[in-house]
């Protein structure tokens, strides 16, 4: 009875959760849209809305008013769900209305479908996802004996749920304009680090693989000692968060053996990976065709007259304040916020490079920094483990999308945002099989995988190239 009563109540407020979303990707798109309850309508628009009337056919077959009621927003619309069908009313007003005199975000009569279907989606999302996470705890590894406390798990699902709202906004955005907000994604990305900082235990959980070597058979004189001895795997019994070792187990004792010296040298790493995404985030032009000296003169000097320029620098010198406290605090807090740093900063390396290695061999921008930016605050919630795996799983998606439009004729673009949001949300919710999967190639380290990261991208250029071709023949 608790449960369902639970499950209820997220049900509702995941439909809240998707009102607020719709309102939000009404206000931050790149031309803000009037389609949420929540947004006033110019006086000049409810004017033209009410001096429409019937056509003569239409009256007498309906046996309408030549002019309809003044329109005038209710109570009703603005619930959930229900207001959607409440404000679809005004769909008869706006077919009598020329294009030119609709607002942004009205100009079909069918507005108010897919904000009815965001707030549905997250409602029964929301719903499912607390049974999947809390009341099956469907995220712990196999084999686990003590397993996490109500309160780890709990916190962890509203961490996700939050999560998943900033994911939701940026498709849906990225969608309508081919466009992510920093308005968004920089947010997001300090609040990923705040709760990996604050609550580490709300990292997807894993076990830390342990070698030990053991005694097969007794050992005889002359003979190699190496093959009486077998290397064997085991787990421990418990769940863990994920951090930056894993699946590999951190030196507890080295943790709390920690000297002043250690802790400065912590706080440089933390403050290096928090500058770097700082200055990703400056306006920033490079004019390649220039001489490089006279190209790096008008980069500083974009950066000095940018007035987001000082914005950042004041948040550069907070981060370091802030690292150096949280490294004087705990040691566990201080993995969790290095595991969030280096996974923001993994999985904007990653799509930074595609993003490079796009245009070089396209000729043209083939990925909006938008998507780096996005990549940045996944990596700050699920660390460059899961940054890995989102750049190997999104493209599939992307890619036959992809092959569907040049298959039909139509040379259309298509935001690459959403497939990393849906790809995100597809590994959080099927992380117990894919950590299962990957951590015997995790536990190679991370030098290997870097290794193999390059060796993509060098065959991603190779086939970029060959797709390019590929495509020319097709369209000619």
């Amino acid at each position: 009875m608790e449960h369902s009563f639970a499950i209820v109540i997220f049900f509702i407020f995941g439909a809240f959760l998707g009102s607020l979303t719709n309102y939000f990707v009404d206000c931050f798109c790149w031309t803000p849209r009037f389609r949420s309850p929540w947004r006033v309508l110019p006086l000049e628009f409810l004017d033209r809305l009410n001096t429409v009337s019937f056509p003569t056919e239409r009256r007498k077959k309906k046996k309408q008013p030549e002019k309809p009621e003044p329109f005038a927003k209710i109570w009703l619309d603005f619930v959930p769900i229900l207001g959607w069908i409440s404000l679809s009313r005004i769909k008869t007003r706006l077919e009598l209305l020329p294009e030119t005199e609709r607002l942004p975000g009205l100009e079909s009569s069918r507005f108010w479908l897919r904000p009815f279907f965001v707030e549905l989606l997250a409602a029964f999302g929301n719903a499912w996802l607390f049974v999947w996470e809390v009341q099956h705890q469907m995220l712990l590894p196999e084999g686990i004996v003590v397993r996490e406390t109500g309160e780890t798990v709990f916190l962890r699902f509203c961490v996700h749920l939050l999560f998943f709202t900033f994911l939701l906004a940026a498709s849906l955005i990225d969608i309508d304009d081919m466009i992510i907000p920093d308005v968004l994604t920089i947010p997001g990305t300090i609040l990923g680090l705040i709760v990996a900082a604050w609550l580490p235990q709300t990292l997807l959980p894993v076990t830390e693989v342990h070698n030990e070597i053991v005694l097969t058979a007794p050992r005889e004189a002359g003979r190699n000692p190496m093959e009486y001895y077998d290397i064997r795997r085991t787990a421990a019994p418990n769940a863990v968060p994920l951090n930056i070792y894993s699946p590999n187990p951190i030196n507890i004792a080295q943790q709390q053996q920690t000297t002043t010296q250690q802790q400065i040298k912590t706080t440089l790493l933390l403050g290096f990976l928090w500058m770097f995404w700082c200055f990703a985030m400056l306006n920033r032009v490079w004019y390649a065709q220039l001489p490089f000296r006279k190209a790096v003169a008008i980069f500083f000097r974009w950066l000095y007259r940018s007035p987001r320029t000082k914005w950042f620098v004041m948040m550069a010198v907070l981060g370091w304040i802030s690292f150096a406290l949280v490294v004087s605090y705990s040691s566990a807090s201080t993995t969790g916020l290095l595991t969030a740093l280096i996974g923001m900063a993994s999985g904007m390396i990653l799509i930074w490079s595609i993003r490079l290695i796009g245009g070089a061999v396209l000729g043209r921008e083939a990925m909006g920094f938008g998507d780096v930016t996005l990549i940045a605050m996944i990596g700050a919630f699920l660390g460059w483990q899961s940054c890995i795996l989102i750049f190997f799983l999104a493209p599939f998606a992307g890619l036959i999308l992809g092959l569907l439009n040049v298959l039909s004729g139509r040379n259309r673009e298509f935001p690459y945002g959403p497939f990393l949001c849906l790809a995100t949300v597809g590994l959080v919710v099927a992380w117990k099989p894919i950590w299962a999967y990957m951590e015997p190639i995790f536990e190679l380290g991370g030098l290997i995988i870097g290794m193999v990261m390059l060796l993509c991208f060098v065959m991603f250029g190779i086939l970029l190239g060959l797709w390019r071709k590929i495509r020319e023949r097709l369209t000619t």
